[in-house]
């Protein structure tokens, strides 16, 4: 009998002791491994949404700057008010060139937003819009815009001369730039007021543009059409 109690004792004892630091080391391995995967997974989470958001933000810069070129494109004008010879100068104009998948299109526009009260300046302006080189880097390559506040009747050419630049979409691939016409019902490469063979009294009905964009390894594409509210040249002397 006596015998048998310690047997039981033994047994009680073994239980008492709790786990070996074996199987302590295996729970916390365990457990580490547990801990390392749900860390992997938040982070892999937080890093997808932060790529997301960036995406995001940056296709909504690229709309705004496609939308700004809509808008202000829609303005665009003619003046039948032309200087006289010898006078050579274009104050108002539309000069959409082809290069490729590297066009430029310059024009008055009634466009221009004053941000001074009382500032000396009309809502008549130049806008340009010109793929170039980041200045810092050659490797990229953004859409620029660049205002003339006042009609000076310089060539699209010579505007940077007179007038700064600022980047309004960056690394940019290509900007192709379409000009419908309405007699011959075909999309034009190019549209030019100042050339006497090309379209010099009249504006195309539609644009249309089609943006490239660099988008990590792959080249993202936005495309919009515009309609122009002034496709004749008007009277800006009428009534004074």
């Amino acid at each position: 009998m006596s015998a048998f109690r310690r047997l039981r004792g033994r047994g009680r004892s073994r239980r008492a002791r709790g786990m070996t630091l074996i199987e302590v080391m295996i729970s916390l391995a365990v457990m580490a491994m547990m801990m390392a995967s749900v860390w992997s997974s938040f982070k892999g989470t937080t890093r997808a949404m932060e790529v997301s958001e960036e995406i995001q933000n940056r296709y909504s810069i690229v709309r705004s700057g496609l939308l700004r070129i809509e808008t202000e494109l829609s303005m665009a004008y003619l003046s039948k008010n032309q200087p006289q010879p010898p006078d050579d100068k274009h104050y108002t104009l539309f000069e959409g060139r082809d290069s490729f998948e590297s066009d430029s299109v310059t024009f008055s526009a009634f466009a221009h937003l004053r941000v001074r009260q009382d500032a000396d300046e009309s809502d008549q302006s130049i806008i340009q819009y010109f793929l170039e080189q980041d200045p810092e880097d050659g490797d990229r390559v953004h859409l620029y815009r660049r205002e003339s506040k006042r009609l000076t009747g310089d060539r699209p050419e010579d505007l940077e001369r007179y007038f700064p630049a600022y980047v309004l979409i960056e690394d940019v691939v290509s900007f192709d730039v379409k000009y419908w016409d309405n007699k011959d019902f075909e999309w034009q490469d190019e549209w030019r007021t100042m050339a006497i063979d090309q379209q010099p009294d009249r504006l195309p009905e539609r644009v249309w543009i089609k943006l490239g964009i660099q988008d990590g390894e792959d080249v993202v594409y936005f495309d919009a059409q515009v309609v122009l509210m002034m496709q004749e040249p008007i009277d800006l002397g009428r009534g004074q």
